[in-house]
Protein backbone atom coordinates (compact mmCIF):
# COMPACT_ATOMS: atom_id res chain seq x y z
CA UNK A 1 0.00 0.00 0.00
CA UNK A 2 3.03 2.66 1.26
CA UNK A 3 4.79 1.82 -2.76
CA UNK A 4 1.19 2.75 -4.42
CA UNK A 5 0.71 6.03 -2.42
CA UNK A 6 4.47 6.82 -2.65
CA UNK A 7 3.63 6.64 -6.18
CA UNK A 8 0.76 8.45 -6.27
CA UNK A 9 2.70 11.30 -4.29
CA UNK A 10 5.68 11.52 -6.73
CA UNK A 11 3.05 11.68 -9.87
CA UNK A 12 0.63 14.07 -8.29
CA UNK A 13 3.94 16.12 -7.35
CA UNK A 14 5.72 15.88 -10.15
CA UNK A 15 8.73 14.71 -8.21
CA UNK A 16 10.41 12.16 -10.89
CA UNK A 17 13.17 13.56 -12.52
CA UNK A 18 13.59 14.55 -15.83
CA UNK A 19 14.89 11.91 -18.35
CA UNK A 20 12.80 8.83 -16.21
CA UNK A 21 10.35 6.38 -17.86
CA UNK A 22 8.20 7.99 -15.38
CA UNK A 23 8.64 11.23 -16.44
CA UNK A 24 8.33 10.24 -20.40
CA UNK A 25 4.72 8.42 -19.59
CA UNK A 26 3.00 11.56 -17.49
CA UNK A 27 4.25 13.84 -20.62
CA UNK A 28 2.72 11.14 -22.84
CA UNK A 29 -0.79 11.24 -20.93
CA UNK A 30 -0.85 14.75 -20.73
CA UNK A 31 0.24 14.94 -24.65
CA UNK A 32 -2.79 12.39 -25.51
CA UNK A 33 -5.09 14.03 -23.22
CA UNK A 34 -4.61 17.29 -25.18
CA UNK A 35 -4.59 15.69 -28.72
CA UNK A 36 -7.26 12.75 -28.27
CA UNK A 37 -10.20 14.23 -26.18
CA UNK A 38 -13.07 15.75 -28.32
CA UNK A 39 -13.12 19.32 -28.98
CA UNK A 40 -16.56 19.38 -27.39
CA UNK A 41 -15.21 18.44 -24.06
CA UNK A 42 -13.69 21.98 -23.89
CA UNK A 43 -16.50 24.81 -25.44
CA UNK A 44 -18.87 25.88 -23.11
CA UNK A 45 -22.50 24.85 -23.73
CA UNK A 46 -25.03 27.11 -24.17
CA UNK A 47 -27.85 27.25 -20.89
CA UNK A 48 -30.77 26.35 -22.99
CA UNK A 49 -30.66 23.43 -25.73
CA UNK A 50 -32.43 25.83 -28.24
CA UNK A 51 -30.48 26.62 -31.27
CA UNK A 52 -28.87 29.70 -31.77
CA UNK A 53 -30.00 33.06 -32.46
CA UNK A 54 -30.35 34.08 -36.52
CA UNK A 55 -29.55 37.54 -37.78
CA UNK A 56 -31.66 38.84 -40.64
CA UNK A 57 -30.82 42.31 -41.94
CA UNK A 58 -34.01 44.29 -42.60
CA UNK A 59 -32.44 45.41 -46.34
CA UNK A 60 -32.81 41.76 -47.01
CA UNK A 61 -36.65 41.33 -45.91
CA UNK A 62 -37.36 44.55 -47.58
CA UNK A 63 -40.64 46.86 -46.49
CA UNK A 64 -42.82 44.91 -44.36
CA UNK A 65 -45.28 46.28 -41.93
CA UNK A 66 -44.26 46.07 -38.02
CA UNK A 67 -47.28 43.85 -37.29
CA UNK A 68 -46.52 41.04 -39.93
CA UNK A 69 -42.57 40.84 -38.99
CA UNK A 70 -42.74 37.32 -37.02
CA UNK A 71 -45.00 36.31 -40.18
CA UNK A 72 -42.30 37.78 -42.65
CA UNK A 73 -39.01 36.24 -40.48
CA UNK A 74 -40.69 32.99 -40.01
CA UNK A 75 -41.82 32.72 -43.37
CA UNK A 76 -38.40 33.35 -44.97
CA UNK A 77 -36.94 30.83 -42.14
CA UNK A 78 -39.08 28.46 -43.70
CA UNK A 79 -37.84 29.09 -46.78
CA UNK A 80 -34.05 29.05 -46.00
CA UNK A 81 -34.30 25.66 -43.98
CA UNK A 82 -37.24 24.18 -45.36
CA UNK A 83 -39.65 23.42 -42.72
CA UNK A 84 -41.32 25.76 -40.09
CA UNK A 85 -39.85 27.40 -38.10
CA UNK A 86 -40.94 28.50 -34.31
CA UNK A 87 -39.77 31.78 -33.24
CA UNK A 88 -39.61 32.31 -29.46
CA UNK A 89 -38.41 36.20 -29.51
CA UNK A 90 -37.27 38.47 -31.92
CA UNK A 91 -34.91 41.58 -30.76
CA UNK A 92 -33.72 44.25 -33.59
CA UNK A 93 -30.76 45.27 -33.08
CA UNK A 94 -28.45 48.18 -35.13
CA UNK A 95 -25.29 48.63 -36.42
CA UNK A 96 -22.98 51.53 -36.16
CA UNK A 97 -24.03 52.34 -39.42
CA UNK A 98 -27.56 52.38 -38.60
CA UNK A 99 -28.27 49.43 -40.72
CA UNK A 100 -31.23 47.40 -38.60
CA UNK A 101 -30.93 44.13 -37.98
CA UNK A 102 -33.32 41.46 -36.23
CA UNK A 103 -31.96 39.06 -34.08
CA UNK A 104 -34.68 35.40 -33.94
CA UNK A 105 -34.75 33.24 -31.20
CA UNK A 106 -35.84 29.84 -32.62
CA UNK A 107 -37.72 27.38 -29.76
Amino acid sequence: MKIILATLKKTLFWSYDRGSWQYDVMCVVILAFIFLVPNSVFTQRASSPSEPALVIRKVELGQIEPNNLERELSLRLEQKYGHAAKIARIETAEDVSGEVSYVVYQK
